[in-house]
């Protein structure tokens, strides 16, 4: 009889300890204490040999959890399915580990106290740091773990059935306790799966708006510097031109080409988002740095049904790969247009390029082709996935403006 009251003891205070450690509340002792137990411990002798005993003792717990521990029906979750996970796989654990040794020398019930005194122990030493380790732990060796589990599980059902030809209700609860625990192992490896996903797209996307900004700004810098020599040249050109009327056709004539040169700047005073106006201008400039004439048409448009570093890696792989097949063209030009109209956003990148049959075109978007050679062409790839994430396809086609030929890369994102 004591050693019945001492597991259920130590059993009762490992319960307590592990759902305030899960709800991060530190154990107060007060009279409530005792009056807890002595109702859990009447529970138990009451509910020993009714078969939905367990199913009581259960609901006692998750009372416990609310009116003890948690303040709200929201708050139970955690601290409860964390004790009801992790102290039967503690046992579990435990029990197979020493069970050699420990039932060879002790009865049942003393068994029990030293794996329910040891569950005690660790979670007295017990920190958020290490709970993190074992997540990940658990999480990396999910299919070992989970194998293990299931072995043991069958081979004590096999070893109990051989002895006792039936299954009673305790075991099935232990067999309920184990499908829970691999139940969890899944929706952490898919809550780390995630996660893995989310962060790999927050740093995508940094690096985005970082090289974004970083282009920005050396644009900005080289038109600045720019701006000063026009400036210089318009002032001294008074000093070597004496007749008035052919000054005033000099300077129309170098404003006209300052006018052009910087004929992207009335980009920037668009209402539309100024991550993807600046993104936009610094593609833009780069791509005049390197002599390649872009004519564009772009509206303000109201993009709040597309996420907008989406957009950006958009029309940046269209742009990027329009830019690399005009690298051994001696007349590159490029034509960009974004437009909006019913519910739509239309995004279209032309090149001038040569006649480009249907297999041509179909090869583009075969992973890691590219006319560059290994490390290239994995674009048009990446821009199927992000399509696929707006239910829309990418368009390819010759188009003939003024008799030459463009490749035209067109997609539309519709607002649903």
């Amino acid at each position: 009889m004591i050693l019945q009251f001492l597991k259920i003891f130590t059993e009762y205070v490992g319960i307590v300890l592990c759902l305030h450690k899960a709800a991060g509340k530190k154990l107060k002792i007060n009279c409530y204490n005792l009056f807890d137990f002595v109702c859990y411990l009447i529970l138990i002798f009451a509910t020993e040999n009714i078969s939905f005993g367990r199913t009581v003792v259960y609901v006692y717990w998750l009372m416990y959890t609310r009116i003890r521990v948690s303040g709200t029906w929201k708050q139970v979750t955690k601290p409860f399915l964390t004790m009801m996970c992790t102290l039967p796989m503690l046992q579990i654990l435990i029990y197979v580990a020493s069970c050699e040794i420990l039932t060879k020398i002790f009865n049942d019930y003393l068994v029990a106290i030293i794996i329910n005194v040891i569950i005690i122990l660790l979670i007295f030493i017990w920190k958020e740091k290490y709970l993190t380790a074992l997540l990940n732990v658990i999480t990396r060796f999910r299919k070992i773990l989970i194998f293990i589990l299931i072995f043991f599980l069958f081979k004590r059902l096999l070893s109990y059935f051989l002895e006792y030809s039936k299954i009673d209700a305790y075991f099935l609860d232990q067999l309920a306790i184990c499908f829970l625990i691999v139940v969890l192992m899944f929706i952490l490896w898919i809550n780390s799966e995630n996660e893995k996903r989310h962060k790999a797209e927050e740093l995508r996307t940094y690096q985005l708006y970082t090289s974004t900004f970083e282009d920005a700004i050396a644009a900005i810098r080289m038109r600045q510097h720019e701006f000063d020599n026009h400036i210089n040249a318009i002032r001294c050109m008074q000093y070597t031109i004496h007749d008035s009327e052919q000054l005033l056709e000099e300077q129309n004539k170098y404003c006209d080409k300052i006018l052009q040169d910087n004929k992207y700047n009335k980009r920037l005073k668009l209402k539309t988002s100024p991550i993807l106006i600046g993104y936009l201008y610094s593609k833009f400039t780069a791509a005049s740095a390197h002599d390649i004439r872009v004519d564009y048409r772009i509206e303000d448009i109201s993009i709040v049904h597309i996420e907008i570093n989406d957009l950006i890696e958009i029309i940046g792989i269209l742009f990027d790969n329009a830019v690399e097949a005009l690298e051994r063209q001696s007349d590159r030009e490029i034509e960009v247009s974004l437009l909006e109209t019913e519910g739509r956003l239309i995004v279209s990148v032309a090149n001038r390029s040569e006649w480009k049959t249907n297999s041509e075109i179909e090869k583009f978007f075969d992973y890691g082709y590219s006319t560059k050679g290994e490390g290239h062409g994995i674009g048009l790839s990446r821009l199927d996935v992000l399509l696929k994430k707006y239910k829309a396809f990418l368009q390819v086609e010759n188009i003939s403006k003024n008799d030459v030929n463009y490749l035209c890369f067109k997609t539309e994102l519709r607002d649903e």
